[in-house]
């Protein structure tokens, strides 16, 4: 887990180990002796293509978690982006973003490979127990995710290094991919060339840059004059669980009114949307989320005239809560489902109200 604003790691990694997080993945002992990793929320590259074809291109990428990637191709007369957002896949051409299949998230994630070797148990939660395996004609041991549709096999040496992925789901014959030239960033070893060899093409990724905790989503999303309202809307929401999850407000208060009706636990009050020490603000200083996730497509409906909105969603939440002094008191889970309110004014969409519900647990 990342640990973004805890202040008192250990302590944490007990609440959080009580939760069910998986096991410590077998090779970070050894591409991360200090255990660097707790503290990591983002991973973004810089990578030169070299395909078997003779096309060359240029990809960035920012990783948050299983639902906030992107993977992005700069050609030399065209760039496409694309990104996974909740249970919302998308694709920027540079001027259109259109929906893609949600399966499209197994690409996108795929291409995440420094991402796939840190959060290897993050990005695939129902893992098989490590097993004996063959790489290169050497023995090896391998871990592998199941109950996916795509299966993901990550093969390491008896040392810990991991060596090899595979992808086996996507194509008729498995997608293999190669780790080399590993270097260290911010105290972690990580692979700076990677080859892919899909049974019809190989490609050769050699890494200009391997950042940790540096770069955001907003760098290649579509802006907002060229989406729909629908789109715009659900932009709108993932604002809201994009600051839950990086616990701030910074970004939901932006598109709030001046006023905000907030229904939830039998209560009904209004707050001020732009007010310094809002409840808001209480409640993100008293827990820290690892994980915020849409469990379902928003349901995005617009009124006839254009002038309401309204967004309803599932959402699981799991993390932290801290007393008043910063100490951690227990496990946070939760589903809740909520409606998102919205106005047209001057021409923006500002979030008037909010209704929700909660239960206990993941079940």
């Amino acid at each position: 887990m990342h640990f973004r604003n805890y202040r008192n790691i250990l302590a944490c990694l007990s609440i959080l180990l009580s939760l069910g997080t998986n096991a410590q993945l077998p090779w970070l002992k050894t591409i991360d002796p200090e255990n660097t990793v707790a503290t990591v929320h983002t991973v973004s590259t810089q990578a030169t293509v070299e395909v078997s074809d003779g096309l060359h291109y240029k990809t960035n990428s920012v990783f948050h978690d299983k639902q906030r990637a992107i993977y992005q191709q700069v050609y030399e007369n065209r760039t496409v982006a694309r990104g996974i957002e909740g249970r919302y896949a998308w694709r920027f051409d540079g001027q259109v973003e259109t929906e893609e299949p949600l399966e499209m998230e197994h690409y996108i994630l795929g291409h995440q490979f420094q991402a796939q070797i840190l959060f290897f148990d993050r990005l695939h939660p129902e893992l098989d127990t490590p097993r004996a395996a063959v790489f290169g004609g050497k023995p090896c041991l391998m871990l592998a995710s199941k109950n996916e549709a795509a299966v993901f096999k990550l093969f390491y040496a008896q040392s810990g290094l991991p060596l090899s992925m595979e992808i086996e789901g996507l194509a008729e014959l498995p997608i293999v991919f190669n780790f080399d030239d590993w270097r260290p960033v911010a105290g972690v070893q990580l692979p700076f060339s990677v080859g892919i060899d899909d049974g019809a093409r190989t490609f050769q990724f050699r890494f200009d840059a391997v950042r940790l905790n540096e770069g955001s989503l907003a760098e290649f999303r579509a802006p907002m004059r060229v989406l729909t309202e629908e789109q715009q809307l659900l932009r709108l929401h993932r604002a809201v669980m994009d600051d839950h999850w990086f616990g701030q407000t910074t970004n939901m208060k932006r598109h709030q009114a001046d006023s905000l009706l907030i229904v939830s636990a039998g209560d009904l009050f209004t707050v001020a949307g732009n007010q310094p020490d809002a409840p808001m603000d209480r409640m993100m200083a008293n827990r820290d989320y690892t994980v915020y996730d849409d469990l379902v497509r928003p349901v995005v409906r617009v009124s006839d005239d254009g002038t309401l909105a309204w967004v309803i969603v599932q959402v699981y939440a799991k993390g932290v809560r801290f007393d008043e002094t910063g100490k951690p008191t227990g496990p946070l889970e939760f589903v809740s489902a909520w409606i998102e309110l919205y106005e047209k004014m001057a021409g923006e969409w500002r979030m008037t109200g909010n209704v929700s519900n909660f239960r206990e647990g993941r079940n």
